[in-house]
């Protein structure tokens, strides 16, 4: 059973196969902690978000369309959990521990060629319209083609295109602004 397609589990989970769930959830399990992870940067937070969307993911498993694929669904289910998530707890608190973390697995080299640290990254990210955070990470960290990401985000692609059009624009312009200001 671990070879079947996302098609095939859902098939035999809507069916009331509770392993066929469970290996939806195991194939699934990591990205979408990961997204979560990347959106509210809080390894808690990322839990219980991840937590929360298979919780989703069980109870609407049987309204899947099949319009779309397994993936690309799910993902939509990610993105407004985490929406959601962020509304109702606001998270506020520091990311010191998450950041910890993340800035142990992936170093930037602060040469002056390259004098942004991961830090300064996720700060900016954090000041993007959550539409824009949205589609940008799709596209730039989780791999998907605008066409994908509209899916997900339930929007045309062109208006995927102009968000990260926007997001790289803003990000260009905090860091510009940052360069000039001396730091």
């Amino acid at each position: 059973m671990i070879n079947d397609s996302d098609m095939e589990l859902v098939e035999l989970a809507i069916g009331g196969d509770e392993r066929s769930f469970e290996n939806l959830i195991q194939r699934h399990y990591l990205p979408v902690y990961q997204l979560s992870y990347k959106w509210c940067r809080v390894k808690e937070d990322a839990e219980e978000i991840t937590q929360e969307v298979f919780i989703k993911l069980g109870r609407k498993l049987n309204t899947f369309n099949r319009k779309s694929s397994f993936r690309t669904w799910l993902y939509r289910i990610v993105i407004n959990t985490t929406r959601d998530y962020a509304r109702k707890n606001s998270i506020s608190r520091t990311y010191e521990s998450a950041f910890a973390e993340e800035q142990s697995r992936e170093q930037v080299d602060e040469t002056p060629s390259n004098p942004v640290s991961v830090q300064e990254v996720y700060d900016a990210l954090d000041m993007l319209p959550a539409k824009q955070k949205a589609a940008l990470l799709l596209v730039a960290t989780e791999g998907m083609n605008h066409k994908e990401a509209s899916k997900v985000l339930n929007c045309s692609e062109t208006t995927v295109s102009w968000r990260i059009h926007r997001a790289r624009r803003t990000l260009r312009n905090i860091f510009t602004a940052r360069c000039n200001n001396g730091k």
